[in-house]
């Protein structure tokens, strides 16, 4: 089965999307995993948002618009919550923003932070077999090895979803037997944030003004898209 619960905005711009196994989950326990708290689920009822059950193909003609960030949908930012960091060791840290389409991770993303921000950091050492994958050298555009940012934040986005590889899911990318971590909505840093990151998904220290981040990540995105 491949179904997946996505959750919708008030626009009908896709936000957050959660795999859908054998058993489950249903309606309210999908929304539930995606959005922690009750006041927040009744905010976002209130306010229109949406949970539905796509099949595969109704997720790729309605959602991955939406995720890739090639739908025609106004730019709705959600408040500022939850927010963790993702170390990512470079050239797959430039991939993840320019085609790689999931992060390959031996344990699952948290349920409690699917459809939350994350800071996308450039983690200081470079991936020696990295910089050999075919895959990142048939992307365009490719920085010179030297040219690609390190110990820094490089762009901001959402944690749109996570499931375990099956049946060789998200070739050329994903992993077998790996967890398959999805994210939506990445905005580049045009300059980027000198930091140091951590193994796991962090807490960023009060040091990095994460709302100031947001505010002029999403402002260029505005640009953008106008």
């Amino acid at each position: 089965m491949s179904d997946r619960w996505v959750r919708f905005d008030p626009v009908g711009c896709a936000r957050s999307s959660l795999y859908v196994d054998e058993v489950g989950p249903l309606a309210e326990d999908a929304y539930r995993q995606v959005v922690p708290r009750v006041a927040d689920r009744r905010r976002e009822a209130a306010a229109g948002w949406t949970m539905e059950r796509l099949t595969r193909q109704e997720w790729s003609e309605r959602a991955r618009p939406c995720f890739t960030g090639s739908c025609s949908h106004p730019i709705a930012p959600e408040p500022v919550g939850e927010v963790r960091g993702l170390t990512v060791k470079q050239p797959y840290a430039w991939a993840l923003l320019n085609g790689k389409t999931v992060e390959n991770r031996s344990w699952p993303a948290p349920a409690a932070l699917i459809g939350t921000t994350v800071l996308l950091h450039a983690g200081k050492e470079l991936h020696r077999e990295g910089l050999r994958d075919a895959r990142v050298l048939d992307l365009p555009g490719l920085p010179a090895r030297d040219d690609l940012a390190t110990g820094a934040v490089i762009a901001v986005g959402r944690l749109a979803g996570c499931h375990l590889e099956r049946n060789g899911c998200c070739a050329p990318w994903g992993d077998r037997e790996l967890h398959h971590w999805e994210f939506a909505d990445w905005r580049t840093l045009e300059n980027p944030v000198p930091y140091a990151g951590t193994l796991g998904l962090w807490r960023p220290r009060p040091v990095l003004d994460i709302e100031s981040l947001i505010r002029t990540t999403s402002e260029e995105a505005a640009c953008v898209r106008a």
